[in-house]
C-alpha cells in the first residue's frame, strides 16, 4: 500500500474507533461521539460534549495515549506523500524539459488524437526520436505518465514551437482535429525551419491546396487512405 494511502486509512481508522468507542461505552449520539473523538485527538481543550463515566474516562485516556501518536504519524505521512508527489512531478517536468532541450533530428507530432497516437506508435516502432505537442491538460498528463516527451501548448503559435527545438527537428506532422489549425501549424513551423519536412493531415478535400501553400511537403487525408486500403482488401479478397 502506498504511504499516502496507508496514512489516510490509518487516520480514518483511529477516528472511526474513537467514534464507535464513545457510542458504545457512553451511548452517545453518532455526531457527539465523532465530535468528542476529534476534540480529543486534536487536543483543542474543549469541554466534554457529554458526561463521561469511568469507562468513558478510561477510553479517553487510551485514545489520548495511542490515538494522538497515530494521528500525528498519519498526518505526517499524508503531508510527506503530498510533498513527495509534488516534488516528483516537478523533477519529472525538469527531466522532460532537459530531454527535449537536447533533442536534434527529431520528429514533432502536433496533436494527440487518434491520428497522432498512431503516428507516435509507428515512430516508436521505428525507434525514431519524437516529441508531442498537445494543449489538452488531461492528455498532457497522460503523456507524462507514459514518460513520453511532451510540450504543453498550442502548436499554432510561435512560442510553443520554439520550445520543441523545431529549428533542429527533422520533420513535423500536423494532425490536429481541424484543417484551419493544421494550416496555422504548418505556417508557423515553416517560418521557423525552412528545411523541415512537414506532413499535414487534411480532413476536407478542399484543405489540401491550402496546406501545400502554407508550406507542407505532403498532405494526407486519413479517410481517403483508409477507403483506398479497404477497397484494395475487398478486391484482393474477391
Amino acid at each position: 500500500m502506498r504511504p499516502l494511502l496507508r496514512a489516510s486509512v490509518l487516520l480514518l481508522a483511529i477516528v472511526a474507533a474513537g467514534t464507535l468507542g464513545y457510542h458504545w461505552i457512553e451511548g452517545a449520539a453518532w455526531w457527539d461521539s465523532f465530535y468528542m473523538t476529534m476534540i480529543t485527538l486534536t487536543t483543542v481543550g474543549y469541554r466534554e460534549v457529554f458526561p463521561l463515566s469511568r469507562g468513558g474516562e478510561a477510553f479517553t485516556v487510551a485514545l489520548l495515549a495511542t490515538g494522538i501518536g497515530v494521528a500525528l504519524f498519519a498526518a505526517t505521512g499524508i503531508a510527506h506523500g503530498i510533498i513527495e508527489g509534488e516534488l516528483q512531478e516537478a523533477l519529472g517536468l525538469a527531466r522532460g524539459s532537459r530531454r527535449i532541450e537536447r533533442m536534434t533530428g527529431h520528429e514533432i507530432v502536433c496533436g494527440w488524437g487518434r491520428v497522432g497516437q498512431a503516428v507516435a506508435a509507428e515512430l516508436g516502432r521505428k525507434e525514431r526520436p519524437f516529441l508531442v505537442v498537445e494543449r489538452d491538460p488531461e492528455r498532457v498528463r497522460d503523456l507524462r505518465e507514459q514518460h513520453l516527451p511532451v510540450v504543453a501548448g498550442d502548436a499554432t503559435t510561435k512560442k510553443t514551437p520554439h520550445t520543441t527545438n523545431v529549428e533542429r527537428a527533422r520533420g513535423l506532422v500536423a494532425c490536429l482535429n481541424d484543417d484551419a489549425h493544421n494550416v496555422y501549424t504548418v505556417l508557423t513551423a515553416r517560418s521557423l525551419n525552412a528545411s523541415l519536412h512537414i506532413v499535414a493531415r487534411a480532413a476536407e478535400p478542399g484543405a489540401e491546396p491550402r496546406l501545400l501553400r502554407a508550406g507542407a511537403n505532403q498532405v494526407v487525408n486519413p479517410y481517403d487512405l483508409g477507403g483506398v486500403r479497404l477497397a484494395e482488401i475487398l478486391v484482393g479478397g474477391g
